[in-house]
């Protein structure tokens, strides 16, 4: 289990993820296709093996500055692999 993550889900609504390692953020995030819509702001998507698999993180706060764009996009893709396995394990 790595432990520079943790994972919630939201009640009603998106769920949280906090990453507590060095770029340190907490972040909103929901999947499927139709949750795309009601997001405002900046957000990222990890795309799955069809439209409801797809992972949208978004609203994101930083502790730390938020790292240059390609060190985002490596973040975001850890980060996916992190909710990913976390879905994974509660089925």
């Amino acid at each position: 289990m790595n432990t520079d993550w943790t994972i919630e889900a939201g009640d009603a609504g998106p769920g949280t993820i906090t990453h507590h390692a060095a770029p340190r953020f907490t972040a909103h995030w929901t999947s499927g296709v139709d949750e795309l819509a009601g997001i405002d702001g900046p957000c990222w998507t990890a795309e799955g093996s069809d439209d409801e698999d797809a992972l949208h993180l978004f609203g994101f706060r930083w502790t730390d500055p938020a790292p240059d764009q390609a060190g985002f996009d490596r973040l975001m893709q850890q980060a996916a692999i992190a909710l990913d396995d976390w879905i994974t394990g509660r089925l």
